[in-house]
C-alpha cells in the first residue's frame, strides 16, 4: 500500500495559509502558482525526511518514496502526516531566519520607537522559531518512542 504526499501537503498548506509569499507569485496564474507551491513543499518534505533520519531511527525507511508519483511506498499514519507538516513549517520559517535585516533608517529613531521596533520584531521571531524547534524535537522523541501503527509505547530491551 502507498500513501500520497497530498495529505502532508494539505496539512502544511493549512499552516502557511496566511503567508501570501508562499502562494502568490508575480505574473503567474493561479494554477502555475499552486504548481510552484507544490514544488517548494516537495523540497521542504524531503528536507524534513532527512531531519527525522538525523534525529532518530524510525520504524520505516522514509526514503522509500517515489518522487515522480509523489508518494511513499508504504502507508503513512496520521501522526506522521502531522509530524511532517510541523517539520516542513519549521524548514519554511528557517529560510526567513536568513532574511532578518535591520529596518531601513527611513524614520528618525524617535519615530521608530513609537511606530515600529525592528529589534522587537526580530527578537519575537527568533523566540517563536526557537520554541518551534524545541516543540519539533519533542514531537520526534514522542514519535520514535511509540510503535507507529499501534501507538503503544516502546520499552527498551534489557535482557542479556
Amino acid at each position: 500500500m502507498t500513501s500520497s504526499w497530498d495529505d502532508i501537503f494539505n496539512s502544511f498548506y493549512f499552516k502557511v495559509q496566511n503567508c501570501p509569499e508562499f502562494f502568490n507569485y508575480y505574473n503567474v496564474c493561479e494554477e502555475e502558482a499552486m504548481d510552484l507551491a507544490k514544488e517548494r513543499a516537495t523540497g521542504l518534505l524531503i528536507e524534513s525526511i532527512s531531519r527525522i533520519n538525523f534525529q532518530c531511527i524510525p520504524d520505516v525507511d522514509f526514503h522509500d518514496y517515489d518522487l515522480s508519483s509523489e508518494q511513499f511506498n508504504f502507508e503513512v499514519t496520521d501522526d506522521e502526516v502531522d509530524l511532517f507538516a510541523e517539520l516542513m513549517f519549521e524548514r519554511f520559517l528557517a529560510k526567513d531566519m536568513a532574511k532578518l535585516r535591520v529596518f531601513p533608517n527611513i524614520l528618525s529613531s524617535q519615530d521608530l520607537k513609537y511606530a515600529f521596533s525592528g529589534a522587537n520584531e526580530r527578537t519575537s521571531f527568533i523566540s517563536m522559531f526557537s520554541k518551534l524547534q524545541e516543540d519539533n524535537k519533542a514531537l520526534i522523541k514522542a514519535y520514535v518512542s511509540k510503535d507507529r501503527l499501534t501507538g503503544k509505547r516502546k520499552f527498551p530491551e534489557y535482557s542479556l
